[in-house]
């Protein structure tokens, strides 16, 4: 992942074990274009086993109110981003409860605004963050979109202003469809197509919204 961030910003990191850690940017050490950067594992002192699954950035004068997660397993998750302001880097706390065979895909910070969730075969959702009910940091989530078998989430993103949203296969095409062309929907619904996956094609690996 690349993140656009600032020096006095703080970075969210949270770990496949559902534990979130907060470093400011300025504290990680400053390498070079051929240099191989720093394991997060030494600068988070994490678990054994434990690793980054999600890293986001959040800005010192942000207006966002709200953290918003995203599981491999189709669920959301709404919690007040005042939960997690204040933690020990070196142990970090706990961010959210994982269900069995799940895992995070995707963090976003937000006030309230639409957002969209893509799967691997191509399926998106859209709807608005409001129809998601706050709750408390150790939770586990609501479903966010109903999935087929085989089928994962691959990305959850914030719509806010942005017009599109772009999709990418594991065979290296890349898609732009207007958001407009995804209708707002209940949160749990099945979604809409954003992309066709064949055996040429490959399944979706990522998405973003632009």
């Amino acid at each position: 992942d690349t993140i656009s961030t600032n020096t006095v910003d703080t970075l969210m990191i949270f770990t496949n074990k559902g534990k979130l850690y907060r470093i400011l940017v300025d504290k990680l050490p400053v390498g070079t274009n051929a240099s191989r950067g720093t394991n997060l594992a030494a600068v988070c002192n994490f678990e054994p086993g434990e690793y980054a699954c999600a890293v986001s950035s959040l800005h010192r004068d942000t207006n966002a109110e709200y953290v918003v997660f995203f599981t491999k397993n189709g669920l959301v998750k709404k919690t007040k981003l005042s939960e997690y302001q204040e933690i020990k880097k070196s142990t970090g706390i706990q961010a959210l409860k994982f269900k069995e065979g799940d895992e995070l895909v995707g963090v976003t910070f937000l006030k309230d605004e639409n957002i969209l969730m893509v799967s691997k075969q191509g399926l998106a959702i859209q709807f608005t963050s409001t129809d998601i009910t706050p709750i408390g940091r150790v939770a586990s989530g609501v479903r966010g979109i109903k999935l087929g078998d085989g089928d994962y989430v691959i990305a959850g993103l914030p719509v806010g202003k942005r017009k599109s949203l772009a999709v990418f296969t594991e065979k290296g095409l890349g898609k732009q469809t207007d958001i407009s062309e995804f209708p707002v929907q209940a949160r749990g619904g099945k979604g809409v197509y954003a992309y066709k996956p064949n055996p040429v094609t490959g399944e979706l690996v990522a998405a973003t919204t632009t």
